[in-house]
C-alpha cells in the first residue's frame, strides 16, 4: 500500500508513554516513504514498524520528529541525505531489517542528537567490532546502543582502538567507503567541477515550478545541487545542434 496522503490522514494517531504525539503507521505494508509531507511537522514520533521499506530516503524537513521507528522492514540502505532534513532525531529504532555493512549505517552517524538507536537482528550487528565502531562513529550523545547503556570503559576502549594511524587503517579495513561506479557518478563529478549551465538550471527551475508533487520537487531540487539535467527532461531538450559547417572542417582536420 502506498503512503497516500489520505493513509496518513487515516492513520491512528496518539501520545506515547513519554507525553509525545505519535502517527501509526505500522502493518501497511508501505514500500517506499513518500507524501510525508502532509503530516505538517506535527508530530514528534514517527513508527512505520512492520512495513515494506528497502531503502530509507525521501524524507521531507520534519523538525518536530525526534522519534522514528522503523523495526521489521526489510530496510538494507540508507540514503547518504536521508537525515539532513530531519536533525532532531533522538531515538531510531531500526531492529529486525537487513543492513550488512558498517558503512551503511554512516548516516546515522551524523545525527548530533542521537541518543537511542537499536540495530538488533541486522547482520551487520555480527561484523567485527561492530559494536565499538558504532560507540566512537556516534560520539558522546549516544548512551544506548541496542538498549544496553553504554558504559565508560566502553567508550574509552573505542577510542584507543581508533586512536591514530593504526586505528585509521584499522577503519579503511572494517568499513570501506562504498565503491561507486557508473555514469551517472561521472556525470555529477563533472558537473560538481565546471558547474551546470544556465539553460540546465533554468530548465529545471522551470520543472519544479511545474511539479505536482512533493515526490517530484525533491527529486528536481536534488538534481538542481547535483547539476544533473534528468533523462526525462533531456527527451524535452531535444536533440543537439548539428555542428556548423566550418566546426565540420575543423573537426576533419583534428581527426
Amino acid at each position: 500500500m502506498r503512503l497516500t496522503l489520505d493513509l496518513l490522514q487515516q492513520a491512528p494517531q496518539s501520545l506515547n508513554p513519554a507525553k509525545q504525539r505519535q502517527l501509526l503507521l505500522r502493518g501497511f505494508k508501505i514500500p517506499n516513504i513518500e507524501n510525508l509531507g502532509g503530516t505538517n511537522d506535527a508530530y514528534e514520533c514517527l513508527d512505520l514498524s512492520d512495513n515494506d521499506l528497502i531503502k530509507l530516503d525521501n524524507f521531507p524537513p520534519l523538525k518536530r520528529l525526534h522519534v522514528l521507528m522503523l523495526a521489521n522492514n526489510r530496510i538494507a540502505r540508507i540514503a547518504g541525505d536521508c537525515f539532513d532534513t530531519i536533525p532532531n532525531l533522538e531515538s531510531v529504532v531500526l531492529t529486525g531489517n537487513k543492513l550488512e555493512k558498517l558503512v551503511d549505517l554512516e548516516p546515522l552517524t551524523k545525527l548530533k542528537k542521537l541518543e537511542r538507536l537499536s540495530l538488533m537482528d541486522n547482520p551487520v550487528t555480527k561484523v567485527k567490532h561492530y559494536r565499538p565502531y558504532m560507540i566512537h562513529k556516534c560520539g558522546k550523545t549516544l548512551r544506548i546502543l541496542d538498549f544496553n547503556r553504554i558504559k565508560d570503559k566502553e567508550r574509552k576502549a573505542a577510542t584507543l582502538l581508533f586512536a591514530g594511524e593504526r586505528g585509521r587503517k584499522l577503519l579503511e579495513e572494517i568499513a570501506p567507503p562504498r565503491a561507486v561506479g557508473g555514469q551517472a557518478t561521472e556525470k555529477v563529478a563533472t558537473a560538481a567541477k565546471t558547474g551546470p549551465s544556465p539553460e540546465v538550471i533554468e530548465r529545471i527551475k522551470k520543472a519544479i515550478a511545474e511539479a505536482e508533487t512533493i515526490e517530484e520537487v525533491t527529486r528536481l531540487e536534488k538534481a538542481l545541487k547535483s547539476g544533473v539535467l534528468p533523462d526525462d527532461l533531456k527527451e524535452e531538450a531535444g536533440p543537439e545542434p548539428a555542428p556548423k559547417e566550418g566546426e565540420e572542417e575543423a573537426m576533419k582536420v583534428d581527426g
